[in-house]
């Protein structure tokens, strides 16, 4: 070794370049003159480079400040990784180990890649776009991003098969075809070329953009205003007012869902059962659209004008539900088996102003459920003698299959059956909790039966996976979960939803009979947990009405229940003032949190919860007075418990809200 003696060595270290080093003589053993060290950072590891050792070399030593690694060398021009290395700056020295000991080289440092960079990776701007029909056009901006290597789309073909494709980012312009349902897009990043480590910005979906000019027959009628119906069944058989009666515009609960959420469009769409003008009792159904970017309201457009037939029952009212593709789908009930039902799609994706008929069909209470792969499951009822619960799927919503029958409990000599249902999807899992009428007698309703499918209804099971014959035609069977005929009560159920495991909670209220005022008795109300092992039952609070309606949230360990269980203006009226519950523990307690109204004009009813609910339009109900007719305002609030009331009248086509409480 001591003919490099005289020979001195220096690398000068820097981030993806190279230097020799320089040499003095007197110096001890050192690398030759001609050795040259590079060092490269990719994702958590360090791609180190060399050139020039000599043949006595066996490995080479990093001295990091928090330790040593060390990598062999095969011969005198090679290059190796060091992996694990932290994010961020890396420094060390190295040192070159022969048989006869180390031989000192330069200090060195190279910048390593990590979670923390690729959380700030922006993709590049989209400045225009079509994409309609499966066929996708782009062009991108031509101001690129430093380290941005190009544009990866991903998107299912027509056989379902996953297909990606790749642009560099020298190209502005970009097709593709073929596209079946989403289509997504990253930016890739690659900031050190030698160790080709790939980053990628967060992956967004491409909403369909490329208008479908209507036809003028598609293009709905626009409502300058947000009107609830206003409506009275006309059975007053007490001193205390109508069954129900007063602002039903998000009536019934057994309409569902009446709001979805969609994250793509930042968007909550919502129908509801309208009127033309406060002095008209006439049904519309309506819907709205609620942007949680801006906080504004659009106008609403009348989907069907039902009052147009001479219809005034909102139990004619809408269910909407979005597709994978993000087509606004709105279910207009039926009543009877005369009056049928009606099914309608957006003509363009995320958009409310134009639809489409696409069928119609005896449905009434429509339960619209939909999953991406699967496509629609309806739970609704028949007036077969006198409410038989049905199912029927659909893959498109276009083609459905022959309805099959799911409830029709008969007891002794009853010649009539009847059920109330309430049902949720969760993943593909479909659950519903209904009641019965005892011989068909809709104020007898009692008992709860929860049944569930997990393979789209070609099989049904208990909570507990437990085999369920369906139709369910006795009155004791494995899916009772409370017996309340045998104890003289009636039973109505408001809302079905799921814990974090995925186990359903019922939320109902209970009563002595179906009479208004004092002689219904206390209106008691309960949610009803699977835990895994059992139904667990807690009492939540009470009200003045059976009909008082509200829904429960589930959101992680934090459950609540936003309901009208304060008595309102009109005492013995459905509805009153909104309060929220909260429960930490699963259910098993619940706390009384805050009051959302208060010193109202009229009884808020019929507090409904949006699928998939965000923040900024998280429950919406309607006002009205049930003991007159009045105008019905509809309202809506944020996670926070902020009310806000829809504007009666609109005069631009984005309109804030009104906020009236703090």
């Amino acid at each position: 070794m001591r003919r490099f003696a005289v020979i001195l060595a220096a690398l000068a270290a820097f981030f993806s370049c190279t230097a020799k080093i320089p040499v003095s003589a007197g110096e001890e053993p050192s690398l030759p003159a001609d050795s040259r060290f590079s060092l490269f950072g990719g994702r958590e590891r360090i791609l180190c480079r060399w050139q020039g050792l000599p043949e006595a070399a066996v490995s080479l030593r990093f001295t990091f400040p928090e330790g040593t690694a060390e990598i062999p060398v095969p011969g005198p021009d090679g290059e190796a990784f060091l992996s694990g290395r932290p994010e961020g700056e890396n420094e060390c020295s190295i040192s070159l180990l022969t048989a006869d000991g180390a031989i000192k080289g330069p200090a060195l440092s190279a910048h390593v890649y990590g979670a923390r960079y690729e959380s700030t990776l922006q993709a590049r701007e989209l400045d225009s776009y079509t994409l309609a029909a499966g066929h996708f056009h782009g062009t991108l901006s031509r101001s690129i991003p430093a380290a941005m290597d190009g544009e990866e789309f991903r998107y299912d073909d027509a056989d379902g098969k996953e297909q990606r494709v790749y642009f560099p980012a020298s190209e502005t312009e970009v097709s593709i075809a073929g596209i079946h349902g989403a289509l997504l897009r990253r930016s890739v990043y690659i900031p050190s070329p030698e160790t080709g480590d790939t980053f990628y910005s967060s992956e967004t979906e491409i909403l369909p953009g490329e208008r479908i000019e209507p036809l003028p027959e598609q293009i709905l009628p626009v409502v300058d205003g947000y009107r609830g119906i206003w409506f009275a069944l006309g059975q007053v058989n007490t001193d205390y007012g109508d069954k129900y009666s007063g602002g039903l515009g998000t009536y019934t609960m057994k309409h569902i869902p009446m709001a979805v959420y969609s994250p793509e469009a930042e968007k909550t769409f919502f129908v509801y059962g309208g009127t033309p003008s406060e002095g008209q009792k006439y049904l519309q159904c309506m819907i709205g659209c609620y942007d949680h970017a801006t906080g504004r309201l659009q106008r609403p457009r009348m989907v069907m004008d039902k009052g147009a037939l001479g219809v005034k029952d909102p139990h004619d009212n809408p269910t909407v539900q979005l597709d994978k593709d993000g087509h606004v789908w709105v279910f207009v009930s039926g009543r009877g088996n005369k009056r049928e039902g009606y099914r309608y799609r957006s003509v363009n994706p995320y958009d409310i102003t134009a639809f489409e008929e696409v069928g119609h069909d005896i449905m009434a209470y429509p339960q619209v459920m939909y999953h991406p792969e699967k496509g629609f499951f309806l739970f609704f009822t028949r007036y077969d003698g006198t409410r038989q619960l049905f199912w029927k799927t659909s893959p498109d919503g276009v083609n459905w299959t022959a309805h099959r029958q799911l409830a029709s409990i008969k007891e002794g000599t009853e010649k009539n059956s009847g059920h109330y249902q309430i049902s949720n999807i969760c993943g593909t899992k479909l659950c519903t909790a209904f009641n019965r009428h005892i011989n068909g007698n809709v104020d007898t309703r009692t008992n709860i039966y929860f049944i569930q499918s997990e393979d789209w209804g070609e099989t049904w099971t208990t909570v507990d996976g437990k085999p369920v014959t369906v139709p369910v035609t006795q009155r004791f069977n494995n899916a009772l979960v409370r017996d309340y005929q045998t104890a003289g009560k009636n039973c109505y159920i408001k809302d079905l939803n799921f814990d974090a495991d995925g186990n359903p909670v019922i939320l109902y209220l209970t009563s002595d009979n179906h009479l208004t005022g004092p002689q219904g008795g206390i209106r008691e109300w309960f949610t009803l947990h699977w835990n895994g092992t059992e139904w667990e039952q807690t009492k939540l609070t009470e009200s003045t009405h059976c009909y008082d309606s509200g829904s429960l949230w589930i959101e992680g360990e934090e459950w609540t229940v936003l309901a009208p269980t304060d008595a309102g203006p009109q005492y013995w009226g459905a509805g009153g003032e909104v309060v929220r519950f909260r429960s930490k523990d699963r259910g098993k307690t619940w706390v009384r949190t805050q009051t959302l109204t208060h010193a109202s004009t009229n009884n808020n009813t019929y507090v409904r919860r949006p699928f998939g609910a965000a923040d900024g339009f998280y429950a919406f109900w309607a006002d009205g007075n049930p003991d007159q007719f009045t105008p019905s305002n509809l309202y809506f609030c944020n996670r926070e418990g902020t009310v806000f009331r829809m504007p009666y009248t609109m005069t631009t086509e984005w309109q804030n809200p009104i906020q009236i409480n703090d």
